[in-house]
């Protein structure tokens, strides 16, 4: 084993990918495939107040506009998560924005273009909050299990 360490390994792919003859999974057309598009929050802390989703909704190869008004609900309590039984996440479960950045739409469409173009139709309206960016000020808040 010793003797293949920085040795050069032929390898039986090699010749088809340097020529461009591989082919990968994304070459492969697969029959319904549909594509999906996380929306984020802009703003770190507060509720989602209102969705316009006239316009990602009408848009062309649009199969699904989610958010926390239409999601499946997950089993379990978010604060009381003990994976794998319970879920540790709250993903498009409420209308409460914990972080920035955090999702709060998914878009499936027919392809991954339709779906990233729908996603920029989507307008939230949110009650910002004020961030707690100190730790030693949100301590007093943080969860006790």
């Amino acid at each position: 084993m010793s003797e293949l360490i920085g040795a050069a390994l032929t390898r039986i792919d090699g010749h088809t990918k340097v020529t461009g003859a591989a082919r990968y999974a994304g070459d492969f057309d697969a029959p319904r495939l549909a594509h999906a598009v996380l929306v984020t929050s802009t703003v770190a802390k507060g509720r989602v107040t209102g969705i316009d989703r006239a316009g990602a909704a009408g848009a062309p190869g649009v199969l699904l506009v989610m958010t926390h008004e239409n999601a499946p609900k997950l089993p379990g309590d978010p604060m009381q998560a003990d994976p794998p039984a319970q879920r540790a996440l709250s993903l498009l479960q409420d209308d409460i924005v914990r972080y920035n950045g955090e999702p709060v739409a998914v878009i499936v469409a027919e392809s991954l273009e339709q779906a990233r173009q729908a996603a920029k139709l989507l307008r939230f309206t949110y009650a910002a909050e004020d961030a707690v960016v100190d730790v030693d000020a949100a301590k007093s808040t943080a969860y006790k299990p």
